[in-house]
């Protein structure tokens, strides 16, 4: 049996690994899937997250689908939507488990999972017989400013919330925050949106095509 860290780069991912070291639990692996679509900040965090791992001699593995999420919905002229999510799947479960599959064979596994205990209603159970998935912060009624609490205590600031710069699960103000902070990102968010065979009727900000942000953020200056 092989204990993995399924790592998101996030605040509850974080928690998670520092949860298990302090508490002694079996630790053979941490993982990564990367999208190449995370904001930088993630990235940095990433960073400095695999060199704490380094230092405590902890295996910290990077895996990638392989096409790249936003190359991969360009090419087929999609988006990520509400309906249609399908990017947890490609983008994150499967690279995991074709990692798993050829490094470790027919090995079964533990998969530790960060979601912590006000997100409870998330957790599900593995549907593949050689994983069986664990989520420590639930059953540790462990929630999100604990989460943060435990960060601190480890000497990292909180990292932002981990995801892709253009996920339509992503609150709506954020939109406005990415233009602002990151204009190429936005800029390259919009024309994902616009390159969608169901555009406009499909668009990733439920508020209507990101041009309009656009547009209203020029109207305010």
């Amino acid at each position: 049996m092989k204990y993995i860290l399924s790592f998101g780069g996030g605040v509850n991912s974080t928690a998670l690994l520092f949860f298990l070291i302090d508490n002694n639990f079996p630790l053979d692996e941490i993982i990564f899937a990367d999208t190449g679509a995370e904001l930088p900040e993630t990235y940095k965090h990433i960073n400095k997250i695999q060199e704490f791992c380094k230092r405590n001699k902890i295996k910290f593995t990077i895996v990638k689908n392989e096409v790249g999420i936003y190359e991969w919905y360009w090419k087929h002229k999609k988006i990520p939507t509400w309906n249609r999510r399908s990017c947890t799947d490609i983008f994150k479960i499967r690279p995991i488990r074709r990692y798993l599959k050829e490094r470790y064979s027919k090995e079964k596994f533990v998969m530790y999972i960060g979601i912590s205990y006000d997100e409870r209603q998330r957790a599900k159970k593995s549907n593949v017989k050689y994983i069986k998935n664990r989520y420590p912060l639930i059953e540790n009624g462990i929630d999100r400013k604990r989460c943060e609490k435990i960060i601190i205590s480890h000497g990292f600031k909180v990292p932002p919330k981990s995801g892709c710069y253009f996920c339509p699960f992503q609150p709506e103000e954020r939109w406005e925050w990415l233009l602002k902070n990151y204009p190429l990102l936005f800029q390259k968010a919009k024309a994902l949106e616009e390159n969608g065979s169901a555009y406009p009727k499909l668009t990733l900000s439920r508020r209507g095509p990101l041009k309009n942000i656009l547009l209203l953020s020029e109207v305010r200056r």
